[in-house]
């Protein structure tokens, strides 16, 4: 008997992740395959995690039709840290004699060696690298350096869909756009009819404020900064509030807010970037200096930036809907080196403006004479 074993926090659970099981009982000749839910703590610091109780729920409606897949409450039960060694001897036990194989991504099996007991793991099932397309990491390379260390065998599984993540899935819920093409109908009507995601008045006051165009932008800025922050070693929390807010006032008209400071010579392209700094200030509560300061200079930029600052400017710039011509090469350049790439988006918003016959601010003027200075180490 061949028996699988599927964790992760399914918060919620996708297509992708469907996917991936469906095709685990194909390709490895399953019997049965355990999709489990890791416990949570209900408190944990800075997460959006709906209970163990809406995500079993939600994966019994995904995976209500095929009776191989059975949706397991064991770590969601058990509470406390979820280690997979104790996971492993649960249903080693449970199916004795049986054949485990567990199956784990990418970044899973990069850092494996440092889980708790990694030995006994390998000693008692087999493991399943999911391989993604446009994945981050060398598949190639992950396997050769498991095998080197463990001396046992890695099984592929390849699975070519669509990208799709649960953090996107919750932050198009929470700013209120379609989920459809992410996860099941039956899902995303529970997630409504329970308002899973749906309590975060900072992000109800970004969806009241924005059309739906705007909020698709403010999607992908969020995504965007969050991975480079990830890669940069900068706080994730603080790159989703900047970019969450950077644009909360693009459609306010500047007589709204009699307290706030434009420069007078600002053009009017650059004016939600002080209005949204203001709002989030003195209404929303921010106290952050360098948020606060991502979200003013997400347009303009300006000289000495920090790491966050340069973040939003450019995930503003380069999120996933921006189409304008350039953009690709733009990408390319911050993905090989960050700093520099940085400089050339800045130069390059520069000539795209004297092109277009509109005027460039004396902040991104300063911001470019700053960062191409001979004396001047990119930080």
């Amino acid at each position: 008997m061949k028996v699988g074993i599927f964790g992760g926090s399914f918060n919620p659970v996708h297509n992708e992740h469907i996917l991936i099981a469906e095709r685990a009982i194909i390709e490895l000749g399953l019997n049965a395959l355990y999709v489990i839910p890791t416990f949570v703590a209900p408190h944990k610091k800075g997460e959006v995690v709906a209970s163990g109780e809406d995500r079993l729920n939600m994966l019994k409606i995904a995976f209500l039709s095929n009776d191989k897949i059975i949706v397991s409450d064991y770590e969601i039960k058990k509470q406390g840290v979820s280690y997979t060694y104790l996971t492993i001897r649960h249903f080693k036990k449970l199916h004795e004699g049986a054949e485990l194989y567990f199956l784990m991504g990418s970044d899973m099996l990069d850092n494996f060696s440092t889980w708790k007991n990694p030995r006994e793991i390998v000693d008692n099932a087999n493991i399943v690298l999911i391989e993604r397309r446009n994945g981050n990491y060398n598949a190639n390379k992950l396997i050769t350096n498991f095998e080197n260390t463990f001396k046992k065998p890695v099984t592929r599984l390849k699975v070519y869909g669509t990208t799709v993540s649960s953090t996107e899935v919750r932050l198009r819920v929470m700013l209120g756009l379609d989920t459809l093409s992410l996860i099941l109908k039956e899902v995303a009507n529970y997630i409504a009819k329970t308002n899973l995601y749906g309590d975060n008045p900072l992000y109800n006051r970004v969806k009241n404020a924005l059309p739906e165009k705007r909020r698709v932008h403010t999607l992908g800025v969020i995504l965007t900064a969050c991975s480079l922050a990830e890669k940069l070693g900068v706080d994730k929390k603080k790159a989703e509030l900047s970019a969450l807010l950077h644009d909360l006032c693009k459609y306010s008209d500047i007589s709204d807010f009699p307290s706030g400071t434009v420069p007078e010579n600002a053009p009017s392209d650059v004016w939600h970037q002080y209005l949204s700094y203001y709002v989030a200030k003195n209404e929303l509560g921010v106290t952050d200096e360098d948020v606060l300061n991502a979200i003013l200079y997400h347009t303009t930029g300006r000289p000495n930036m920090s790491k966050l600052e340069k973040i939003i400017y450019i995930a503003d710039l380069l999120e996933p809907s921006r189409t304008f011509k350039g953009v690709d090469e733009l990408r390319n350049a911050i993905s090989k080196d960050f700093n520099s790439g940085f400089l050339t988006c800045l130069i390059e918003i520069e000539d795209f403006l004297v092109k277009q016959g509109k005027p460039v601010f004396d902040l991104t003027r300063q911001a470019i004479n700053y960062y191409k200075g001979e004396n001047y180490e990119l930080n």
